[in-house]
């Protein structure tokens, strides 16, 4: 146990010199050992090493544009939807998947907000797929997925991950925004994914946990000037999504005596009150006619001018 950890230890300092590219080849060839030898792979288990093995695979994979980073981020997007489809022959992996995929997406979340650039993106994409992929053989099986897992993923990781990212030394600067407007979209599409399992899996908590969502949407859009339209635009794809499904207008907000449709615009509209007549004119083009005809005089009106 000791030994491994004087490894990982090891390990992520070769990680913080990239430049070293043998140095860097030999150690991402022994994290490569161990995670394609499924005995190996359940003794580190075994062993509670899971964190270390992520925080390795993090350090390499948040180098930039090097064969290592490609490596580490393949494998930190691709372990745990092996272990929860049953493809490795772990046998303490089918109870701990769940356990493991918080951790895992916390990482790719850390790398996608302060990472090098290009890890940054790729970041992205892979957390895409272990929060939206369904139906191949790297998709999490979601009907296994309690909604307060996904409640610690969306308060714990993805908000966080929306928030403006900061400049301390040893981070990526976002100068145009353009990873909070990533992260943005990525939030909506998993909202919009796997909304319908989540209020029949928690019918109360889940328009606390929406509200709360579109309370940090509209504060980022509104202290944000990098990004501001994108936001914006994330903002009114997802109320053009909710206003026009019939199942959400019958969910109740937690404010007695209102639906979630009307909490929801009670957060929006007061910081943008013309998002929600632009989102009714998409919906209905035509209730535009009225407000263009009040404009004109009345057809009578003008015969007895004349």
């Amino acid at each position: 146990h000791s030994g491994l950890s004087v490894i990982f230890a090891l390990l992520k300092r070769i990680s913080e010199f990239p430049g070293g590219a043998g140095a860097c080849s030999a150690g991402i060839e022994c994290l490569n050992q161990w995670l394609s030898d499924d005995q190996q792979l359940s003794r580190l288990l075994a062993l509670q090493q899971f964190p270390e093995l992520l925080a390795t695979l993090k350090a390499f994979a948040s180098q930039n544009s090097t064969t290592a980073s490609a490596t580490a981020l393949e494998h930190l997007s691709s372990l745990v939807p092996q272990l929860a489809r049953g493809a490795r022959n772990v046998p303490q992996a089918g109870e701990q998947w769940q356990t493991l995929w918080v951790p895992t997406l916390q990482a790719l979340a850390d790398i996608a907000k302060h990472g090098a650039q290009r890890s940054s993106a790729q970041a992205f994409v892979y957390l895409q797929r272990l929060l939206l992929e369904r139906g191949t053989e790297l998709s999490i099986p979601w009907e296994q997925v309690p909604f307060p897992v996904w409640k610690e993923c969306l308060e714990g990781i993805m908000l966080p991950l929306l928030s403006t990212p900061g400049a301390a030394p040893g981070q990526a600067p976002d100068p145009d925004g353009a990873r909070q407007a990533s992260a943005a979209q990525l939030i909506c599409r998993v909202v919009l994914t796997h909304m319908p399992d989540w209020v029949r899996a928690s019918p109360d908590g889940f328009p606390v946990l929406f509200l709360r969502l579109l309370h940090v949407l509209v504060s980022e859009a509104t202290s944000t000037s990098a990004c501001r339209e994108q936001l914006v635009e994330s903002l009114k794809n997802l109320l053009l999504v909710i206003s026009a499904d019939p199942a959400f207008a019958e969910l109740a907000s937690p404010n007695v005596g209102e639906t979630l449709l009307e909490g929801a615009w009670g957060v929006v509209s007061p910081a943008f009150p013309s998002l929600r007549k632009e989102v009714a004119l998409i919906l209905d083009p035509m209730a535009a006619e009225p407000l263009s005809g009040q404009a004109e005089t009345p057809p009578a009106a003008a015969a007895e001018a004349s």
